[in-house]
């Protein structure tokens, strides 16, 4: 494999100094043939196939093909609707894709810590966490726990990283997607932390445009919170050209949070932001990097407990499903069933039925809509 920068052109066939650019400090990225061509019935981001690396066979939970909707003027790119909500399953997907390893370490980092045990597990790659400062959140730990993951405190050497050229190749497919949904358009919003996803985006619509895709890529705003300090690859966003750094105050962060959450969207603040600067912006895609809320949509089979108690309303939709040959959606299953259960009620048992294994999902299109349909497993 070659990786080349896409700063300074840089190009190496080893990671032994890392997966960043030795001369400018760039993320490295894979140097491949791409091809434009959309695999239209393909309902994920592997519709990109032809802009893809890929060594072996695909692991896919459906990432990708996320919608982009209107909320109150702004539009949204909603990448809560991944897999474990996050927009990182675009790059655990190429990632779990492409290694050859059977022992992984990363530094803990909660949405990529989910992310990667829920990917790597489909591949029974055994995956280690190394958590060395503080823990934001009990549950997100909770749940890496239940996918079989060891947890270590302390400094262990990683051989996994945020910023791993697979990784970022994962994130670019953002880009084509907004590409694809939308053509061109005037600016895209990121939340940014280190700025990795940033750049990545910024490189996806690059890239369209070497290809002659895209006639112009679009401004790429990385927005972060007002009392962060310097955003970490601050100079390497701003060495990419078309790309700029925007604070958002506290109080615009907490409305947004608000407003995306009536429409059943839950953020961290710094998710927040690209809604917030977008309120203030026309021709502008906020991208919502993920949900608060997490969940597991594949559970490692030693942790499934078989004998655990299934209850009424489980048993109400295996019941609705058994009669239905052609799968259904959570919603439809919901108004089969009617009475006092709440649409989040119908599908919150309904995914657990599928860690069961007492139920299937597969993914499917109508339309231009990606829809998960559910049925009973024979």
């Amino acid at each position: 494999m070659e990786y080349i920068c896409g700063i300074c052109g840089y190009n190496t066939r080893s990671l032994r100094e890392g997966p960043r650019c030795p001369s400018c400090g760039a993320p490295l990225e894979i140097l491949i043939n791409r091809r434009w061509s959309i695999a239209r019935s393909t309902p994920s981001m592997w519709r990109y196939e032809t802009m893809l690396p890929r060594s072996g066979g695909i692991v896919t939970l459906g990432e990708g093909l996320t919608p982009v909707r209107r909320v109150r003027g702004v539009l949204i790119k909603d990448e809560t609707r991944n897999p474990t909500r996050s927009y990182v399953d675009r790059g655990s997907s190429v990632l779990a894709s492409n290694i050859c390893i059977d022992k992984a370490v990363i530094s803990y980092s909660p949405d990529l810590s989910i992310s990667l045990a829920t990917y790597l597990a489909r591949r029974e790659i055994d995956l280690t966490v190394s958590v060395n400062g503080p823990v934001s959140s009990s549950n997100e730990i909770i749940e890496i726990s239940r996918l079989g993951v060891r947890i270590v405190f302390g400094d262990l050497n990683p051989n996994i990283y945020y910023e791993d050229p697979y990784m970022i190749e994962g994130f670019k497919t953002i880009s084509y997607e907004i590409y694809e949904q939308l053509g061109h358009v005037k600016r895209v919003c990121i939340p940014a932390e280190e700025g990795v996803l940033a750049y990545s985006i910024a490189r996806g619509f690059k890239t369209l445009e070497e290809l002659g895709i895209a006639q112009e890529s679009p401004e790429i705003v990385a927005t972060t919170t007002s009392h962060r300090g310097v955003v970490g690859m601050r100079d390497v966003l701003l060495k990419i050209g078309g790309v700029r750094i925007e604070r958002i105050d506290d109080q615009d962060i907490v409305e947004a949070i608000i407003e995306l959450s009536s429409r059943g969207i839950y953020m961290r603040p710094i998710s927040a932001t690209s809604y917030a600067f977008s309120k203030r912006m026309r021709n502008c895609v906020a991208v919502i990097t993920g949900s608060e809320i997490k969940r597991i949509p594949y559970m490692n089979p030693r942790r499934i407990y078989s004998g655990s108690r299934v209850t009424e309303l489980q048993k109400r939709i295996v019941e609705v499903l058994s009669r239905s040959n052609e799968g259904m959606t959570a919603y439809e299953v919901w108004k089969r069933i009617g009475g006092d259960s709440s649409l989040r009620g119908v599908y919150t048992s309904i995914e657990a039925l599928v860690r069961r294994g007492m139920l299937t999902a597969t993914l499917s299109l109508r339309g231009s809509r990606k829809i998960k349909l559910y049925r009973v497993k024979q």
